[in-house]
């Protein structure tokens, strides 16, 4: 009870505080009396092509909507989906199993809402765990290829179930849409949501042949490109136009610690443009104040860049240390805000980032083309001896040396004992193959970790079934969310790999549950 009481509190302070940080918008809803006329006509309109729009448009076909069309504003299909690490965390999965990986989706859950504090919604987050398994299959049944299972910073286990990249899996459901006959259009930007006399959605005014400013910074809103047209949507609206993380202005209202000077893995097309709207509407947003920073991008790479590939499997393989003192500061499997966090306090001011360090055995669990990428463009670097790494990186080499034997000390204890915490900071270790690797074999690699803004957790609230509320909390008929536009999934602060299970579950829901209520008007 007292958990349930101290989760309410941290709730309500967290959305008061959220509400005093909102921009003042007045409401200026756009209603179907106002449309001049209705230019195209559809079953259901998909706004967004990442992972939850993909998703949201084929679960719409395979549940018998075939007159969707599906729009994205840029140039290119995918948005940060399509070029993001492409993992989907998933508990209790058969890859586990054939690995004899330990899992369970208590566990997956535990891991969800601590790494939230607890903020998140539970019905939101054990759906998502209880049905990762389901979501898996449903996108290997759709031609998604995993290669491994990995682990991400905050979960117990390796569950991180990867493809290699994204658009691995953007790719393919958007090739099972187009085989359906369905449509999809680049350069179309959602202008506003039309509402009839009821509230109900009913449609969209949208601008075509836009033309999206690739200049940083860049206020969309200033954006008047394009030729305006209404399209009818007879079932209702699915957004899924993702976070907000490469707009300087609306984001550093959101967390004003997030100055414009800080870099972001998103692609220039992440901006604030649709949640404005949408909450110029009235729709019911939470958690807007919670955006990560990333902290398995590179400090020597702008935007998401090649390192990561590398970085990634160095937290779990290998050691990081202030090279000013040569020692760990951190545990290095830590969730990304909590490594975030420490990288930037240990960092201040920006001219000593940590470097992060694996032997060969580390580095060969890492894809020879990811690697290759990452070294081609110096954000991991090879070296022969462990003098040769120390002499480079200007690290207090005393110190370091004896946190080295620490640490491989604490990798020899683990392998004989799987519940091992290493004093230091707690960390438990995974191993490779049956292997647990230590940092002792030349060569070895090392990578400058530097934080990035990556993913805003908070957005529209939505039902189970991605049906959107307004202020009031009534339900908007005909409106549906999913993906990073959306809240109430990862409270403070999100999972690494849950963002793909989350977008991809919830775009499934969305698509089936609009198909039910266009099914339902039907009948009528």
């Amino acid at each position: 009870m007292v958990k349930n009481d101290r989760r309410s509190a941290l709730k309500t302070l967290a959305c008061c505080s959220a509400a005093l940080m909102l921009p003042s918008m007045a409401f200026g809803k756009m209603f179907e009396k106002d449309v001049p006329r209705w230019d195209e006509s559809f079953d259901a309109i998909v706004v967004g092509t990442g992972y939850a729009g993909s998703a949201a448009m084929l679960s719409l076909f395979r549940n018998g909507v075939k007159g969707a069309i599906m729009i994205d504003k840029m140039p290119y299909l995918g948005g940060n989906s399509a070029y993001s690490g492409g993992s989907l965390a998933a508990s209790e999965t058969p890859d586990q199993a054939r690995e004899g990986i330990k899992d369970s989706h208590a566990l997956h859950y535990q891991d969800t809402m601590k790494s939230g504090h607890n903020l998140n919604d539970p019905a939101l987050v054990k759906l998502m765990v209880d049905q990762s398994p389901v979501i898996l299959q449903w996108l290997k049944d759709n031609g998604v290829k995993f290669i491994n299972v990995g682990r991400s910073g905050g979960h117990s286990v390796r569950r991180s179930h990867a493809t290699g990249v994204g658009s691995y899996i953007t790719r393919p459901l958007q090739k099972k849409i187009l085989d359906e006959g369905g449509k999809i259009r680049n350069r179309v930007i959602m202008d506003e949501i039309i509402y009839n006399a009821k509230g109900e959605v009913v449609g969209i005014k949208v601008r075509e042949k836009y033309q999206f400013n690739f200049e940083r910074g860049f206020d969309e809103n200033e954006n008047k490109s394009g030729q305006v047209k209404y399209y009818r949507a007879y079932g209702g609206i699915i957004v899924a136009t993702g976070g907000w993380a490469a707009d300087l202005k609306f984001r550093q209202k959101m967390d004003p610690k997030l100055r414009p000077d800080v870099l972001t893995t998103n692609h220039l097309g992440a901006t604030a443009y649709t949640i404005e709207k949408l909450m110029s509407d009235g729709v019911k947003v939470v958690d807007m104040q919670y955006i990560q920073s990333m902290h398995v991008t590179s400090q020597d790479e702008g935007s998401f860049g090649y390192g990561y590939r590398w970085i990634t499997k160095a937290y779990v393989y290998g050691m990081m240390v202030n090279p000013k003192t040569g020692l760990r500061f951190m545990n290095e499997i830590a969730d990304r805000k909590v490594g975030s966090d420490a990288i930037l306090k240990m960092n201040e001011g920006g001219k000593n980032p940590p470097v992060l360090i694996m032997d060969i055995d580390g580095t060969k669990t890492v894809d020879l083309a990811q690697l290759q990428r990452g070294m081609m463009v110096d954000a991991v670097k090879q070296f022969e001896t462990m003098d040769e790494l120390i002499d480079y990186y200007h690290i207090n080499k005393k110190p370091f040396l004896e946190q080295l034997k620490r640490y491989n000390g604490f990798v020899d204890a683990a392998a004989k004992d799987p519940n091992y915490r290493d004093p230091e900071f707690g960390r438990n270790f995974s191993d490779y193959k049956g292997k647990f690797i230590k940092v002792e074999k030349p060569p070895f690699f090392a990578a400058r970790p530097g934080p990035k803004v990556h993913h805003c957790m908070g957005g529209v609230k939505t039902t189970i079934d991605c049906e959107v509320y307004n202020d009031k909390l009534q339900i908007i008929p005909g409106f549906y969310a999913a993906g990073e536009v959306t809240g109430g999934r990862h409270g403070y602060n999100r999972l690494g790999s849950n963002a793909v299970l989350d977008c991809c579950l919830f775009g499934q829901r969305a698509g089936a549950a609009l198909a039910r209520r266009y099914d339902k008007l039907r009948s009528i």
